[in-house]
């Protein structure tokens, strides 16, 4: 037996079958294994017989110390002597056990005794990256990551991606360290829109840069800086960013083109594996930015940040709930569904939003045509550092209407069915005028109801015809080949220098 300060180890054998197959076969266990299928008592019998007993596996049951109830399983499989290398494996099975750091002990104890009684160089493993809790507990034991493998295995109609950690020993017996190399990293792309943002944009900055150096050992990141053609000094702030750090990358907009043409001005400078927007103000806490990537490790295409309370202003709510409404209205958005301008998304997501080449470009409406795997993280919502919001309610108006008539033809249709009631009123008030005049001869004919249906009738189909209006000059803008934005130039970057070009 292996003794511990809470657990010990003790061999297995063949009256732990029924147990094994039991703990292999919850939900909660299989779902953090690679292999599937269910597990039989047949199968865990012939693993006894031609791995156990030859020697290829040494597998143990976790037991608590003060009860000696089993509630695990740790094993050592491929064993290579020749090499001085195995894998290393374990399972949690009762699931009162879990969270109570069973998981470390036992890694702590099996690293011990590979490394003295196998007489092993290597141990290794292969771990879901999304399993967090594992993963903490092998780093505590001593495991590093050496490779991320992206979308390595599909489960449940999902791809999943596979750490491989591994703990080495040198020829003291103490363990070596190898960190996960560059190229294996995952890489954030940040992409900030600016706007009247010079005494801001600096803070947020640093805070990207303090949250990611936590993350260092699993993601770089790099920073794209739109300025929208700010009226103060913003672009001069960002460009001396871009010299203090390589990673920065300014792009400074011709004119002023909005909120949304500024993201994919920033989404067309992006490399990174996994994208995350945000403001310019502060509002929106960078150093929460992990949340969004542990829930986009996870499994979640895109993951919107969820204030329990916001810090905007009573009119800037108001617009919100406004907007909310049309989204689920026109762009059927779940009901349940926050949607911010704190977001993270996969590479996937970036890829399809690229695609969109028109002129009015509205980025929540191209997450939501992409995928339905969206999820919200809750993050605090801050006060806004130094200025006024840039949105009007002009801006905040012209935002919905791009919205709905840019991703949607459901105002088309309502103003079908306005045209259809109002022309069923009209008939139904002219067979009620009829029969009124039959049965009483007598009774006169009223002006002001005539000019009423008329300007009520009148006013329907002009706004109707405004709304085609709208729909057909912005199809003739397109057909123009008018630019989403123009970029003036692009300053920073891992190329270190700066170059000018316009992108459409």
């Amino acid at each position: 037996m292996i003794q511990g300060e809470h657990i010990y180890l003790r061999p297995i054998e063949d009256g732990d079958t029924d147990r094994i197959v039991a703990w292999r076969n919850q939900e909660r266990v299989r779902n953090n294994f690679i292999y599937q299928k269910p597990f039989t008592r047949e199968g865990h019998q012939n693993w006894m017989r031609t791995k156990v007993a030859a020697g290829e596996v040494v597998q143990f049951i976790i037991c608590e110390k003060d009860t000696g109830r089993p509630v695990g399983s740790v094993y050592f499989r491929d064993i290579d002597r020749e090499n001085q290398k195995a894998e290393y494996g374990i399972f949690i099975g009762e699931a009162d056990a879990a969270g109570k750091g069973i998981g470390t002990e036992t890694a702590r104890l099996a690293v011990a005794y590979a490394r003295d009684e196998l007489k092993l160089h290597k141990l290794m493993l292969r771990v879901f990256a999304d399993n967090v809790g594992a993963v903490k507990s092998y780093e505590n034991a001593g495991f590093v990551k050496e490779a991320y493998l992206k979308d390595e295995i599909r489960q449940n109609g999902r791809y999943r991606d596979l750490l491989l950690m591994a703990v080495r020993f040198e020829g003291d017996g103490s363990a070596s360290d190898s960190r996960m190399p560059e190229e294996t990293k995952k890489t954030v792309s940040f992409v900030i829109p600016c706007y009247r943002s010079r005494d801001t944009i600096g803070g947020v900055v640093g805070e990207i840069r303090g949250a990611m150096e936590k993350l260092a050992d699993v993601y770089d990141y790099e920073v794209i800086l739109v300025n929208d053609c700010s009226p103060d000094d913003t672009f001069a702030k960002i460009r001396e960013l871009c010299r203090s750090d390589r990673r920065i990358t300014g792009v400074n907009l011709a004119k002023n083109f909005g909120q949304h043409a500024a993201l994919m001005a920033g989404f067309h400078q992006a490399k990174g594996d996994i994208l995350v927007c945000l403001d310019d103000d502060g509002q929106t806490p960078a150093n929460e930015v992990g949340k969004l990537l542990n829930a986009v490790e996870e499994g979640a295409d895109v993951a919107y940040a969820r204030y329990e309370h916001k810090h905007h202003n009573a009119f800037r709510n108001f617009g919100s709930r406004i907007n909310d409404w049309m989204l689920c209205f026109m762009l059927h958005k779940p009901k349940n569904l926050f949607i911010s301008s704190y977001f993270a998304a996969r590479r996937f997501v970036l890829d399809e939003m690229l695609r969109y080449e028109n002129a009015f470009p509205y980025v929540i409406g191209l997450v939501l045509r992409t995928t339905k795997n969206i999820v919200n993280v809750t993050v605090e919502h801050r006060d806004r550092k130094a200025g006024v919001s840039g949105y009007t309610f002009g801006k905040l108006l012209a935002l919905w209407f791009n919205g709905f008539t840019a991703f949607s033809e459901k105002p088309l249709r309502i103003a079908t069915l306005t045209g259809v009631g109002c022309a069923g009123i009209g008939f139904l008030y002219g067979l009620y005028t009829v029969i009124k005049k039959l049965v009483v001869p007598n009774v006169p004919i009223g002006f002001s109801a005539l000019m009423s249906a008329i300007m009520f009738i009148g006013g329907v189909l002009m706004l109707m015809l405004g709304l085609i209006g709208e729909y057909i000059g912005r199809m003739y803008i397109c057909m123009n080949s008018a630019p989403q934005f123009v970029i003036r130039e692009i300053v920073g970057g891992t190329e270190g220098g700066e170059k000018n070009g316009k992108q459409e």
